[in-house]
């Protein structure tokens, strides 16, 4: 009987490992609501970084070109957010910036932050 409880004990003492050490891998995937890497190459990424700087062109009336996405990241939202660092080459100076891209359920874009300095 004795037996019967300590095997009872070590079973559950066993199960709780096993959904606790479950628990703690799903903590490796993006926590819902915040930013999770995308691939900086990828499409989205790629478009987002040149609709920032065509956005921030025409609002300060610099040239403004892309050089390279350095790093990038989306945000599930209502719509879409990309957050996307990237050099720039503004007025003929290179610059690091990180643009916030807001794509909504009907995907419009906006150019919600511009942030020049280093990828955060």
């Amino acid at each position: 009987m004795k037996n019967i409880k300590k095997l009872a004990c070590l079973g559950i003492l066993v199960l709780g490992v096993l959904a606790f050490s479950s628990g703690v891998r799903a903590q490796d995937h993006p926590i819902v609501g915040g930013y999770g890497s995308i691939s900086a190459k990828s499409a989205e990424a790629q478009s987002a970084a040149k609709f920032a700087v065509s956005a921030r062109a025409r609002r300060t009336g610099k040239r403004i070109v892309l050089w390279k996405v350095l790093k990038a990241e989306q945000q599930v939202v209502a719509g879409m957010n990309y957050r996307v660092c990237m050099r720039v080459f503004e007025n003929g100076k290179a610059r690091t910036v990180t643009a916030v891209v807001y794509k909504n359920l009907r995907q419009k874009r906006s150019l919600t932050s511009w942030t020049v300095g280093r990828c955060g």
